[in-house]
């Protein structure tokens, strides 16, 4: 029995090793890009539910999932090993996904609102545009 549990400490040793390298700019810049994409998109969302052209459970299901993507890159950001020359941009990194995450969520909240949506997609184009300028630092 033991035996067969080796091979998955090993693996999993292996997988804590490997995670502990530095974040490197170019993959910041790749977070940033993905913070951005999701922003984007999610204004586009927005953008639908003000100009009433989208259907509710789509707005729901779909602001759900482009909150997860942007609290999935707040918790690998934060994760992270971040050399110090990163630090400053990371924790902005980190504060883009997380109020992306949250201006989604309102939209998720109301599908349907369409001038809750008008100011949520203003929020998203602000956060998107900041990423974009994120990542062009790097």
């Amino acid at each position: 029995m033991s035996r067969a549990i080796l091979p998955i400490v090993v693996s999993t040793g292996c997988l804590l090793i490997a995670g502990c390298e530095p974040l490197t700019a170019d993959e910041l810049g790749h977070e940033a890009a993905a913070i951005h994409s999701t922003a984007a998109e999610g204004a586009l969302l927005a953008d639908g539910v003000a100009r009433g052209s989208t259907t509710s459970p789509f707005v729901r299901a779909h602001a759900g999932e482009l909150a997860a993507a942007a609290d999935t890159s707040a918790r690998k950001l934060h994760d992270a090993t971040v050399p110090g020359d990163l630090r400053g941009r990371v924790t902005r990194a980190i504060g883009l996904a997380t109020r992306t995450s949250s201006a989604l969520g309102d939209l998720e909240l109301s599908p349907s609102d369409a001038r809750g949506a008008t100011a949520v997609e203003a929020r998203l184009e602000r956060l998107a545009d900041r990423a974009d300028r994120l990542e062009s630092s790097l």
